[in-house]
């Protein structure tokens, strides 16, 4: 039977408070980067490296299209993509047509080598990159690079929640008597 007073006197040891403080966080970015902005997008492949990695996640924010600016980061859709997927890239100049982009990591910029149909026109522009959440999204990414199959992405949410709920309850009794000096129970 569950002894309700005994759990609440129970207090947290230092480092699942610790452990606790960074679910917290993490909690709070992904519902910021999901909830509050407008929209998320998966890093895939490596042409923004070393600024963002293949699993970084990115909020966008829907912007005016003249309030982009050469350094900015944007997202285009498949409009101007001639892989027909939105690409992250970033603002290198700004013509008379629209936005010349570039991947930090490539030689050329997305013109150049025929990643972009033309210039990056208000059509095209999804929005700017305004937040970055590395790794949140590194499980998917890597199932998506080795084929495996969807279910694999809720394994570590599974396994973070059977870890918390078992250090918040109290796992480590034994572990602490050992350490304060109390007679273990014999096995």
């Amino acid at each position: 039977m569950f002894n309700h007073q005994s759990f609440e006197s129970r207090p947290l040891k230092t480092g699942h408070k610790t452990i606790a403080v960074y679910a917290v966080v993490i909690v709070l970015l992904v519902f910021l980067a999901y909830f509050v902005q407008n929209d998320t997008r998966r890093v895939d492949g490596i042409s923004m490296l070393p600024t963002l990695e293949g699993g970084d996640l990115v909020v966008i924010q829907n912007v005016p299209f003249d309030s982009i600016h050469i350094g900015d980061i944007i997202v285009y859709n498949n409009l101007c993509s001639t892989q027909g997927e939105s690409v992250i890239h970033r603002v290198v100049a700004i013509n008379g047509n629209g936005f010349i982009t570039k991947g930090d990591n490539n030689p050329f910029t997305d013109q150049q080598s025929s990643i972009a149909v033309s210039e990056i026109t208000p059509d095209c522009l999804v929005g700017k990159v305004v937040f970055v959440v590395p790794y949140v999204e590194y499980l998917a990414y890597l199932i998506d690079q080795q084929q495996l199959p969807p279910w694999f992405n809720y394994l570590p949410a599974v396994l973070v929640l059977i870890i918390a709920v078992y250090l918040l309850l109290g796992g480590d009794d034994e572990e602490e008597k050992t350490m304060t000096g109390e007679p273990q129970k014999p096995v």
